[in-house]
């Protein structure tokens, strides 16, 4: 049987246009099917063999065998092993299904998996070649005089739901294309769907999606499919409906499935004659939902409580909290090593609720007494320093080790100078923005000549995505540029001697949209800078710049959003 749409009625029947939490399949439609893959018959002698030389293209999914024996049960009808086939010594090993997923007939779907793309990969393409070669041996003949290794399909049964991932499951549900393939799959007459929106951020107990406008009308559809696929772990889905504008780069979300989801008013929404736009059927993150947005973290060993609706915290960047941990504590070594000193300092100017802070400090770290580190973390949002306090208290980061700050940034940076802080590291994660703070940096002062202090500055951002060698360098300048402009010293780290002497480095942190990467660029401070006539703050301890970044990015709407 081949995968056919389940019974959702067409969004045009739909008052609101939005399908209410109720129109959720029940289990048993995913259950209805089968699925014919593409597979090779192989000698059962070499079945480990082969399926090591075979590991990237044979059929993986949770809870379900990739090889079978030539058993009653199975698709009998297959003619390579009619006549003369030996159960006792041959096997079919599934391989991964590359080409389209769906057709309209079951002969069309035995004719796609027999002529399936995996079957195009060298080394398949090699094993089968050098079997026929060899088919005239003794040693590389199956029991029935044909090659050992031959292409072949099967017929499985579909999986059941509970085993089904949520990109599956959203498949059968949400008109979208077949891979490769172009051709439109489970299309009610709904407007197809370019980007299956599977993929979630996880916050403790809370799952965060940011769903594009083409599918806002499936939103509660997908909640559910997140909520039950991932129960008892996530126990609230949430969708941002807004950009992160305020200056503690939170933003606002509604709920889509989960605890806190009115169910019985989104139902009385969707149905409501006077409401047909998605964006106006919405269950809002309150103040009522304040303790369900309480969660806690674990990330490489150490514990974070946060309130997901009032503190930004991004689990994407996991790896590079790690990352520029274990770098900064290798400098320190290093550097204690060469000095002597009780212990290397650090200043996390935008140190929200402690992601490099704590793992830095934390007396439960390995290199807590190897390698001490103070650090000075700051973050102006009062939640935030909230939470960076409980963070100290939950991970051991005693106040010898960390000092806590809730200040502006660039007031932050004025003050590590103004008391004489030796700093060795200076973290700016604050990505949309980080780059323009760095004017606090001007008119720097280094101390005297013989105990001059040069902090490396690390500092995250946004820049272009290259598409080649040529467009790397074009964008690592660019980048370079606007560090540049902000420390008021042309040339200190774009240039090639500047670079050199200043040992500025740009890094891709993650990739955030087709056009946009998140960047992390190091860098000695230049000691241009201490000329540089000094930046005044105003009363409010802050200066507002425009970013000059987004002047010059090639971004859409859609990736300003993601990227915040």
């Amino acid at each position: 049987m081949v995968v056919q749409s389940l019974p959702l009625p067409p969004l045009s029947t739909i008052p609101s246009s939005t399908y209410p939490p109720s129109a959720y399949p029940s289990p048993s439609c995913f259950e209805s099917s089968s699925l014919i893959y593409p597979a090779l018959l192989i000698p059962a002698r070499r079945t480990n063999e082969i399926q090591t030389t075979l590991k990237e293209l044979v059929f993986k999914e949770a809870k379900r065998k990739r090889v079978y024996a030539l058993e009653e049960g199975l698709d009998y009808t297959v003619k390579e092993v009619n006549g003369g086939y030996d159960p006792e010594k041959e096997r079919k090993l599934v391989l991964a299904r590359l080409g389209p997923a769906d057709t309209f007939t079951e002969e069309d779907e035995v004719k796609v998996a027999q002529n399936d793309k995996v079957f195009q990969d060298p080394i398949i393409k090699s094993m089968i070649a050098s079997s026929s070669q060899e088919e005239m041996s003794a040693e590389g003949t199956s029991p029935n005089g044909k090659p050992e290794i031959r292409p072949s399909y099967i017929c499985l049964p579909a999986s059941p739901y509970s085993l089904l991932s949520v990109d599956q499951v959203l498949r059968r549900i949400m008109p979208c294309h077949n891979d490769d393939s172009g051709e439109a799959s489970n299309n009610n007459g709904n407007p197809l769907i370019e980007e299956i929106p599977s993929s979630f951020e996880v916050a403790g107990h809370v799952a965060h999606v940011n769903l594009r406008e083409e599918s806002l009308p499936y939103k509660y559809l997908i909640g559910k499919a997140i909520l039950e696929k991932n129960n008892p772990k996530i126990r609230v889905v949430v969708n941002k409906i807004g950009n992160i504008e305020n200056e503690f780069r939170t933003f606002p979300m509604e709920i889509l499935a989960g605890d806190g989801l009115d169910i019985g008013l989104v139902e009385e929404m969707c149905a409501a004659q006077t409401v047909s736009d998605p964006n106006k059927i919405q269950i809002k993150v309150g103040p009522e939902h304040q303790s369900l947005m309480q969660v806690e973290v674990k990330e490489h060993g150490c514990r974070f409580k946060l309130d997901f609706a009032k503190v930004y915290w991004n689990s994407r960047l996991s790896g590079e909290h790690e990352y520029l941990v274990k770098q900064i504590v290798t400098s320190a070594h290093e550097e204690l090593m060469a000095t002597k000193k009780r212990h290397c300092i650090v200043a996390d100017v935008m140190g929200g609720v402690g992601p490099f802070a704590v793992p830095l400090t934390s007396a439960n770290a390995s290199h807590y007494h190897k390698t001490p580190i103070l650090c000075h973390a700051n973050d102006l949002n009062p939640v935030s320093y909230h939470y960076l306090e409980a963070n100290a208290k939950l991970n051991r980061c005693f106040s010898d080790r960390l000092v806590k700050h809730n200040l502006d940034g660039r007031a932050f940076i004025h003050k590590m100078n103004s008391d004489g802080v030796d700093a060795s590291h200076f973290i700016m994660n604050l990505p949309a923005a980080a780059p323009e703070f760095l004017d606090a940096f001007r008119g720097w002062n280094f101390g005297s000549e013989l105990s001059k202090k040069i902090p490396t500055i690390h500092v995250h951002c946004f820049g272009e995505k290259a598409r080649g060698p040529i467009e790397t360098s074009r964008v690592h300048t660019q980048v370079l540029q606007r560090c540049e402009r902000a420390l008021g010293c042309p040339g200190s780290l774009s240039e090639p001697e500047g670079r050199q002497k200043n040992k500025a480095q740009v890094r891709i942190v993650r990739d955030v949209g087709p056009r946009k990467n998140m960047f992390c660029v190091s860098f000695l401070l230049p000691v241009e800078v201490q000329q540089v006539e000094k930046l005044v703050l105003g009363r409010s301890n802050k200066r507002d710049r425009e970013s000059e970044v987004e002047q010059t990015l090639p971004c859409s709407k859609r990736e300003k959003e993601e990227s915040l």
